[in-house]
């Protein structure tokens, strides 16, 4: 996609996010979303170092699976200046990962640098489907009989999709297929074929990543942290919320993020998706107007602040967007 194109659909995806926000605000109620934001107050330095926690186990699974060959600072950074670049724009994975590699290619060579994230990217959405699947068995479960019929036929959507991918998950930890190799291969385009084999070196080495025990167990034990400070994150938000937070409510509202983020990348932040997102499923399981909208504001609060530190250390590293 042309540099000016990608800028034009940035720009409307933005522009559109940035609506759907302040409809739904709007449709809250301003006065009653700034009220509850106010009873966060000081604790939202918590939420950031929850979240700081979830940014620094994902960088040591990642580092783990590059046998920790670099330093783990760096590779933090690295972690924290990608995610910024990624969810400020709409290509997110897309530029968010080939950016991590890059910051930290210094160290251990880019190549080797990415086929581990490719690695660590693969743990973390198998971690991630079975999350949403019993997050979302959860909802349907619990809530039977009393949710509208969009909410159910969305989660039952949401298991299905889910199925499918630990499906795909176990057969590609099994098979280890050269996928993409394979593909470049049947390009019929001529000069596209000669980088089969590269692609099938660097498929060689994403597998790789993960053939040891020690590196697996430790990038396993990691995602399964990041989820666990996920979840605390949201009962805490909730709990600041709304005066009182249900563990199983903090639950389904932590699973409804997670499928946003899976469905809505391209839009920047998941902006307005998220915060409507969350308020149809906080009023599905009877909690008060405005606590799901508030909440996604709040998250967009410790994105941004993260996303301003994360490029802070790119522009220190003397790395660019465009260069990204």
């Amino acid at each position: 996609m042309a540099p000016r194109r990608r800028t034009v659909v940035g720009l409307v995806a933005a522009i559109a996010g940035v609506a759907l926000l302040v409809w739904q605000i709007r449709a809250a109620g301003p006065a009653a979303i700034a009220d509850r934001l106010s009873q966060v107050g000081w604790w939202f330095v918590a939420i950031l170092g929850l979240s700081f926690g979830r940014l620094l186990l994902r960088s040591i699974a990642w580092r783990a699976l590059m046998g920790n060959a670099a330093p783990l600072g760096r590779t933090l950074a690295a972690t924290m200046g990608g995610d910024a670049i990624g969810n400020l724009s709409f290509l997110n994975l897309l530029i968010s990962e080939p950016a991590k590699a890059a910051y930290i290619g210094r160290d251990v060579g880019t190549a080797r640098a990415f086929a581990a994230l490719t690695a660590e990217n693969f743990f973390y959405s198998v971690s991630v489907a079975v999350y949403i699947l019993i997050g979302t068995a959860a909802l349907l479960y619990a809530f039977q009989g009393h949710l509208p019929e969009p909410v159910v036929w969305s989660g039952v959507g949401a298991l299905a999709l889910m199925a499918v991918i630990l499906a795909g998950a176990g057969w590609m930890a099994v098979a280890r297929p050269a996928i993409a190799s394979e593909i470049v291969r049947r390009v019929p385009i001529a000069g596209v074929a000669k980088w089969a084999d590269r692609v099938k070196q660097f498929e060689a080495l994403t597998y790789g990543s993960a053939g040891s025990s020690g590196r697996l167990t430790t990038a396993l034990a990691a995602q399964v942290g990041f989820h666990v400070l996920s979840f605390v994150e949201t009962w805490l938000t909730l709990w600041l919320l709304a005066g009182a937070a249900d563990a199983l409510a903090a639950f389904i509202l932590d699973t409804a993020n997670r499928i946003v983020n899976v469905v809505f990348r391209f839009v920047p932040m998941r902006a307005g998706v998220d915060e409507i997102t969350s308020e149809s499923v906080a009023s599905s399981i009877g909690l008060a107007t405005g606590i799901g909208t508030a909440m996604g504001l709040v998250r967009k609060a410790r994105v941004l602040t993260w996303a301003a530190v994360g490029l802070a250390v790119w522009v220190r590293r003397g790395l660019l967007w465009g260069k990204a």
